[in-house]
């Protein structure tokens, strides 16, 4: 069984636009050479040009590609596909993502259709070649589980920064899908419905990450790779139930993060 010291699995994260922020140091270009701190994590790139820069990434650094929603509407499918199916065939991402669907907006949710089509193109490739994919969902869950008997055909799926309720989370797993749940620093900042989900989902299905740069608190203007380690001790506190220790806490989760992901066994 894995056991490593200071262990620490972001689930999702951007690593061309923390290069960009001049955000990215030692502690997530590489593991410290002297075993104080153990950090994985995936990168999610949403254009080529972010994808070339993510590819320079050290070993410790698993790679995904896809169209994110908010994206859809300027996207050629064609194009897009050509291009995630070569990075697949070469074995060049891991999984497929960030992807889904984003009604934030009026202006989001009147791209609802091409957001689907370009959804259901990329769900179509996880399938093909047998990639989890990692989602990104905002106001829009009902086409989640419109699509469940797609999503359960996965190897796994991960709603990343996962913004529905514990119910609903069961109930997605209910349907059948392998699905993981990922939470960043809205532990911190105290939303209820993802403390809900800390403490009430099965251990086994929780991953944390820092959605870096981007996912930041008030008075903030960028989240750093190294803020992992806050993110897993604030939801290390909220699971009262946990007889583990913090240094098995994490090495639970990287368990989890194998499960999801096994070519993190390898590491």
């Amino acid at each position: 069984m894995f056991s490593k010291k200071n262990v620490f699995f972001d689930a999702h994260f951007h690593y061309s636009n923390c290069i960009q922020k001049n955000i990215i140091n030692e502690f997530s270009l590489q593991n410290n050479s002297d075993n104080k701190i153990n950090y994985f994590g995936i990168s999610c790139a949403l254009t080529k040009e972010e994808f070339f820069i993510q590819e320079k990434s050290g070993k410790n650094i698993f790679k995904a590609y896809a169209v994110h929603p908010q994206n859809a509407a300027e996207c050629n499918i064609d194009m897009q596909r050509e291009f995630i199916e070569e990075l697949i065939i070469n074995k060049k991402i891991c999984a497929v993502g960030e992807c889904g669907f984003d009604f934030y907006t009026p202006e989001l949710k009147s791209t609802a259709e091409i957001q689907n089509e370009v959804f259901l193109m990329q769900l179509e490739l996880a399938d093909k070649y047998n990639l989890p994919i990692i989602i990104h969902c905002r106001k829009a869950n009902e086409r989640l589980f419109a699509l469940s008997n797609k999503l359960k055909k996965l190897p796994a799926v991960l709603f990343h920064s996962f913004m529905g309720n514990s119910i609903e989370a069961q109930s997605l797993l209910k349907q059948g899908i392998n699905a993981y749940f990922s939470f960043g620093k809205q532990i911190i900042n105290g939303n209820k419905k993802v403390i809900d989900c800390v403490k009430n989902l099965p251990m086994e299905k929780l991953l944390f990450e820092t959605d870096s740069p981007y996912q930041f608190l008030k008075g903030e203007d960028f989240t750093s790779p190294q803020e992992i380690e806050s993110v897993y001790k604030s939801a290390f506190f909220l699971r009262e139930d946990s007889d583990l220790d913090f240094e098995s806490f994490c090495n639970k989760i990287f368990m989890n993060a194998c499960a999801f992901l096994p070519e993190l066994k390898n590491t």
